[in-house]
């Protein structure tokens, strides 16, 4: 691998350490902001059906819910959270493809050296994995 290709190489893996912590910073400080109101883990808050992770709309929501935002707030910010929806949702299926690369490249290397069962073991292990994103 020639110098160029290394410095870019750990310019986007600093890149996506940057961007998975502050993901994970924006979870859990919204978690613990729902538990601090009585809404995290079990509590019954009035809410709670707006924490659907699945959902595209569960990040307005959030925002929604912690600002306190009225109608007409909702209303203005509502093309802003959509189009910042949408890029944290082609970061989450860059990321998944460049992990599947990652992890392709992990069971090539590892091939000269498991067996044929520890390699079908692994093998099931990414396509588990693989199913779940």
């Amino acid at each position: 691998m020639s110098n160029r290709q290394k410095e870019k190489y750990m310019k986007t893996r600093r890149s996506w350490h940057v961007l998975l912590g502050i993901m994970l910073a924006a979870i859990i400080s919204s978690g613990a902001y729902a538990q601090g109101r009585g809404h995290g883990h079990g509590g019954h808050g009035r809410d709670q059906r707006n924490y659907d992770r699945s959902g595209k709309s569960s990040l307005a929501n959030r925002v929604y819910h912690i600002t306190d935002a009225d109608s007409v707030q909702k209303l203005k910010m509502k093309p802003v959270l959509d189009k910042t929806s949408k890029r944290l949702e082609a970061l989450r299926a860059s990321y998944q493809k460049q992990e599947k690369r990652v992890l392709d490249s992990l069971s090539t290397q590892l091939k000269p050296y498991l067996k044929e069962d520890q390699l079908k073991k692994l093998n099931d292990w990414r396509s588990r994995k693989s199913t779940k994103n």
